[in-house]
Order: C-alpha cells, then structure tokens, then sequence
C-alpha cells in the first residue's frame, strides 16, 4: 500500500473501544488541556471555513459535529456519515475520539499505524473510522492532519 499521509505508528497499546453502539473508547481518553486545546482548534470557524459545527445526527447527543455548508458540493458521493442526505463528516467525543469519513487508502493507513479501528457497522454501509483520542500535543497534530483529510474528502478542497 502506498502511504499518502507517512503516519508514524500510534504507540502503546490500543484503547478498549465498545463494541456497542455509540462507539466510544474507554481507556487512554484525552486529558482535559488537550480536549479542549483540540476542541477549540477543531470547532474554530477559520479551521474549516466550509464546514459548520451542530449537534450530530448519529452519535450521543454529547458530541459535536462538523457538516459541510449547504451549497458546497461534495467530491465524493461516501464523504458523509448516515442517516442518507447528512453532511456530517466528523465528530468528537467527550473522551476525545473522533469519528471520521476519509479516502479508504487514508483508512487503510490509520488502521495500519494503529490510529484508529473502522467503525463497528462499516461492513453495513457506516463508511467511518474511529480515530483514537489524543493523549498529546503531539498526537494532536497527527488528529488535526486526519480531519483535515475528512473535511478534503467532504469538500475537494
């Protein structure tokens, strides 16, 4: 597999994600300085400036979405998580995961470097990616360029 985003290798051991939806990770969670240094990077409208912050569509009512702007055309007709006719692209978790719609070649990537797992209802058509929570500033990098690969997905920008 060719590389497109040359991730390094998440180190340590994996978090435990549920195998129950909502999908959430419940060992290895942000600290709190680094969700919020990441939550305000993430839900700056400068971040993603075709991109608006509202509540989810699919996860617990406690996390935070990022939807494409209606009137901006999506480059790919999977960059969006269900239910049919969202332009959600992302959200975070309180315990700092994300989940994400990204190329499958990024996908294969994270799951490679032990970045994330593919979402429990992926082989039911739930085209995202868990991308396991920061613990950081430098794992937080490694997050930001992952969104921004969602919000390129989303918007060809």
């Amino acid at each position: 597999m060719m590389s497109k985003l040359n991730l390094k290798k998440r180190s340590g051991d994996p978090p435990v994600v549920g195998k129950e939806p909502p999908q959430f990770q419940y060992s290895d969670q942000s600290p709190k300085a680094i969700y919020d240094a990441f939550h305000a990077w993430l839900f700056d409208p400068k971040t993603f400036p075709n991109a608006d912050k509202k509540p989810t569509m699919i996860s617990a009512p406690t996390s935070e979405a990022l939807f494409l702007k209606p009137g901006i055309t999506a480059a790919h007709g999977d960059s969006f998580m269900p239910p049919d006719g969202s332009r959600e692209f992302a959200h975070l978790h309180k315990d700092g995961s994300c989940h994400i719609v990204v190329s499958t070649q990024v996908e294969d990537e994270v799951l490679a470097n032990s970045w994330g797992v593919r979402h429990m209802y992926y082989e039911r058509g739930v085209k995202e990616i868990l991308v396991y929570a920061p613990r950081n500033e430098e794992e937080i990098e490694v997050l930001k360029m992952l969104l921004q690969e969602s919000y390129k997905y989303a918007n060809g920008a």
